[in-house]
């Protein structure tokens, strides 16, 4: 292997690759992610870079692969006016030797579509909008420029002399950001690829891609521009700075975002506080695993389509409160996400299909079509319990939908009891005392007597004075309602799993 690195090198600097003409236009940012790791930290750049900085430059999120980022997590990016890009797809159409994240960094930034680059590592949170980059009399007056790392590449390193040039101390490159113009320095870029295409001879005396870029620009006798200013700690992290030496990028080298657990703060305390909003809306939308639904034939494709444009289901178990769900595309849940219910799949078997929900882990409820439209089944699992999904346009089809509870209406009682004949004939104590008593009475059985009593006085052909005394018992008879109902209005999901804190089972 050393042998084709050193006479590939050696091929490549005699006769130095020229850039396509007219494959790139116009400035972007790429970074590279995938997984649980990557992927939170990605978020968390291009929410900071949209939401927080207004930054407009398109971006660019290269990947390996599907088992990195899956369809439901680039829906989530896309949401963010990002493009997804999987190397492994464009490989075939620009072939190249990518075994990891280090040696798709460069391969990322050489084919993407952007004319000038800014990379910036995933884990890293820019502190101001750094579109400015390209604005810097240190980039424009070079082909490329990267930022110091807080050590020294020596000359005792064997780098030297595996890629044939002549040895020296000299400040290592931090390759968390790098911005670039590919017209001016394709040949670097060629050479950093081929050197991380063959890792195993370089990586051993290089800490991943990061000084590539300096050996690759020093073998094409470019002049790079380098900031001057080394990163400063911060934490456990370290702090790039902008020509001015003022801080420009924070490096989360060793504090990658962690997606449900607590995170160390970012250096500009302004970020903290849009972080934890970040980080709230990310859990809102991914359960943290790249959910990759089992194949599916047309016919179960089509079921999914049908769902996802309901989208809005309400879904009951016999175990616990109904509850709405959200069918969102690429194998999401929405709202009502829960540990049974947080990936979907259709998928079609021999009785026709099937709608799958997954947890983190494993298939847990199946529900097959039902002549209504309603989907209905059971969770896989033991102890099973009973599932069913409706619609939620359907659902509002039926009587009292969407009530906590089914109010009781008082109005052909009162209407019987308040057209009677005995009102007619002038105020009677004997009277007076057995319909306070008759509406006292109705009023605990029913929801609406104060309402249905006002609406009867309307135009009701009675003396004034008992529309008077009725309208004075209204308020009465409306505070014991609302009394009567307040003790059970709270419908609340109360703790189902017994604590082993406060049992111990008895085997």
């Amino acid at each position: 292997m050393q042998s084709i690195l050193a006479a590939e090198l050696r091929r490549r600097q005699a006769a130095p690759a020229i850039c396509p003409e007219g494959r790139f236009a116009g400035r972007g940012i790429v970074t590279c992610a995938g997984g649980l790791r990557y992927f939170t930290c990605a978020w968390m750049l291009i929410w900071t870079l949209r939401r927080k900085l207004g930054c407009s430059l398109p971006i660019q999120v290269w990947h390996l692969g599907r088992r990195e980022i899956s369809e439901g997590m680039q829906l989530i990016l896309e949401e963010l006016g990002v493009e997804v890009v999987d190397a492994e797809q464009m490989i075939s159409l620009y072939p190249a030797r990518v075994s990891g994240g280090w040696p798709l960094k460069p391969y990322a930034i050489a084919n993407s579509r952007f004319q000038e680059v800014l990379f910036l590592d995933a884990d890293t949170i820019p502190l101001v909008d750094p579109e400015t980059v390209f604005d810097w009399d240190v980039y424009r007056s070079a082909p490329a420029l990267f930022w110091p790392d807080n050590l020294d590449l020596t000359k005792e390193n064997g780098i030297w002399s595996k890629v044939g040039l002549p040895p020296r101390d000299c400040v290592s490159f931090e390759s968390s950001i790098i911005a670039l113009d590919k017209r001016r320095c394709w040949p670097l870029l060629d050479l950093a690829m081929l050197l991380n295409e063959h890792w195993e001879d370089v990586y051993g005396f290089l800490h991943g891609d990061k000084d590539t870029f300096l050996i690759a620009a020093e073998l094409a006798g470019l002049d790079v521009g380098l900031i001057e200013h080394r990163p400063y700690p911060f934490d456990h992290d370290m702090i790039q700075r902008d020509p001015f030496g003022e801080p420009f990028v924070h490096h989360r080298t060793l504090s990658k975002w962690n997606l449900m657990g607590a995170n160390r703060p970012v250096c500009d305390e302004r970020f903290n506080g849009s972080c934890d909003e970040a980080l709230a809306e990310l859990r809102s939308k991914w359960t943290g695993v790249a959910f990759h639904p089992p194949a599916r034939s047309r016919a179960s494709s089509d079921a999914e389509g049908l769902l996802i444009a309901d989208r809005w289901f309400n879904y009951s178990t016999s175990v616990v409160p109904q509850r709405t769900l959200e069918l969102l595309s690429g194998g999401r849940v929405g709202e009502g996400r829960a540990e049974y219910e947080q990936h979907w799949a259709v998928v079609e078997k021999a009785q026709g299909n099937v709608l799958q929900f997954f947890s983190a882990t494993q298939l847990t409820v199946e529900l097959f079509p039902c002549a209504d439209g309603s989907w209905a089944g059971a969770s896989r699992p033991s102890p099973a319990f009973d599932a069913r999904l409706v619609s939620r346009k359907d659902a509002l089809s039926w009587p009292h939908a969407d009530q906590v509870r089914v109010a009781r209406s008082s109005s052909v009682a009162l209407d019987a009891l308040l057209d009677s004949g005995l009102l007619r004939g002038g105020r009677d104590a004997l009277v007076e005392e057995q319909l306070r008593a008759a509406l006292s009475f109705l009023n605990r059985s029913f929801d609406d007597v104060p309402e249905r009593l006002l609406e009867h006085l309307e135009g009701a052909a009675i003396d004034q004075g008992w529309i008077a005394a009725l309208r004075s018992w209204a308020d009465g008879l409306s505070d014991a309602r609302d009394v009567r109902l307040q003790a059970t209005r709270d419908r609340s999901v109360h703790p189902r799993a017994i604590d082993p804190k406060n049992y111990r089972r008895i085997e």
